[in-house]
């Protein structure tokens, strides 16, 4: 075996992981994008932690790819403060799942709420949503 072969191998494979790595993105600050979907994901949020406030969210994560786009934040105040509910026996977590459909974002599933799993798991199968999307590293 030369080593031609393996070179190519390798070089198919970081074409690949490039590949693979651009079908998700991150919307800039301030970009329309990022304000859309996050004025999408707020007026659930805002129900969810019947808040009747402006409120903001200090973003962890927030991945787009086709169509589809993923939020794990923190809600909190125009202050900085965080907003959060009560959760007993649970942990409390901000993950938005919204689909652009019909010319806007829109939420698909999630919120805030307390969670004792990783219950975002399952959206990938049941919607068809893009796997690379729940790449978050939320514990």
């Amino acid at each position: 075996m030369s080593i031609t072969q393996p070179l190519l191998a390798f070089s198919l494979l970081l074409t690949l992981c490039s590949a693979f790595a651009q079908m998700v993105s991150t919307p800039e600050k301030g970009s329309e994008e990022r304000l859309r979907i996050l004025d999408a994901a707020r007026v659930k949020v805002a129900a969810d932690v019947s808040y009747r406030a402006p409120l903001l969210f200090k973003v962890h994560d927030l991945r787009v790819s086709e169509g589809w786009a993923l939020l794990h934040a923190q809600p909190v105040t125009a202050t900085g403060e965080p907003i959060r509910i009560d959760c007993v026996e649970a942990d409390e977590i901000t993950l938005v799942l919204l689909r652009f459909r019909e010319g806007a974002w829109r939420v698909e599933r999630g919120g805030t709420i307390c969670a004792n799993d990783v219950f975002w798991l399952a959206w990938h199968q049941e919607l068809g949503t893009p796997a690379q999307l729940f790449d978050l590293g939320v514990d």
